[in-house]
């Protein structure tokens, strides 16, 4: 838990990553031609394949994730409810940009899990390490650009509540592809992690349901069984109907509003 000398420390480091989340935004977005925001929020944010149904996926804000994370996890827990505000999470580089963070200024602990030393240092130096992870942790976040699935899958003991994956939206539904076991070397071009099918079939079998993915068609996000209902969630948890592409996403806002306008179509 953060203690209030590193609580002023990350409020001061919040608008660093904003910044961070907003020029690679925009970075992302200007390799064509970006324009206005009506257009964005109109045909996505305000489309009715997500304001008519019991999708997460338009509830996703930015404090330090870079991907929406932080307000779809707001929202699931809105639905859900928390039981002990713990969470794990593998993959947060120094802390600052990952999907976590913003529960830690919300009352939450946890334990960080990253691989680069440097990264390793800078969290020892600014967060409390001590932990003690109970069996069902409300969140599991796994984000580490490689083998992902395979971590996944050898996590047995521990049951959260909800789990965040990272799926690479190359290879879309139904195709299954999963990166090698023994090649943990990061994202190279197309041929890293698994496929949103692959996670959803791994996950169902270990009692998870699949309830959305954020927009930038990057994270894939699921819930224990006995946490899911119909009444809260879409009764449609296949891959194809929760899949989001990122370069589907990157086609809509490199178009002039004038010209492609979605209007009230399906996207």
């Amino acid at each position: 838990m953060l203690d209030n000398l590193i609580r002023n420390m990350v409020f001061k480091q919040i608008i660093i990553a904003k910044e961070m989340i907003k020029n690679n935004f925009i970075r992302n977005v200007n390799n064509g031609n970006y324009h206005s925001m009506d257009f964005i929020y109109k045909n996505l944010y305000n489309n009715p394949k997500y304001l008519n149904s019991k999708r997460i996926t338009h509830y996703g804000k930015s404090a330090f994730s870079q991907n929406g994370e932080d307000g779809l996890i707001k929202e699931i827990f809105n639905r859900i409810d928390t039981t002990n505000k713990y969470f794990v999470e593998f993959g947060v580089e120094n802390g600052l940009e990952c999907n976590t963070t913003f529960l830690l200024l919300n009352g939450w602990k946890g334990l960080w899990i990253e691989a680069d030393k440097k990264s390793c240092s800078e969290i020892q130096e600014n967060f409390n390490d001590e932990f003690e992870i109970p069996k069902s942790p409300d969140l599991l976040s796994i984000d580490i650009d490689s083998t992902d699935y395979w971590v996944r899958k050898a996590i047995k003991k521990y049951t959260p509540r909800v789990l965040i994956m990272e799926y690479n939206d190359t290879y879309f539904p139904p195709t299954v592809w999963i990166q090698k076991k023994d090649k943990a070397t990061g994202k190279e071009g197309i041929n890293y992690g698994a496929s949103l099918q692959a996670l959803h079939d791994l996950n169902k079998n270990m009692g998870y349901t699949l309830i959305g993915c954020d927009f930038n068609g990057v994270n894939a996000f699921f819930i224990r069984n006995d946490c899911y209902s119909e009444e809260l969630f879409e009764k449609n948890t296949s891959a194809e109907y929760h899949y989001e592409n990122q370069k589907q996403l990157s086609f809509y806002y490199s178009h002039k509003r004038t010209s492609f306008d979605l209007g009230q179509k399906d996207i």
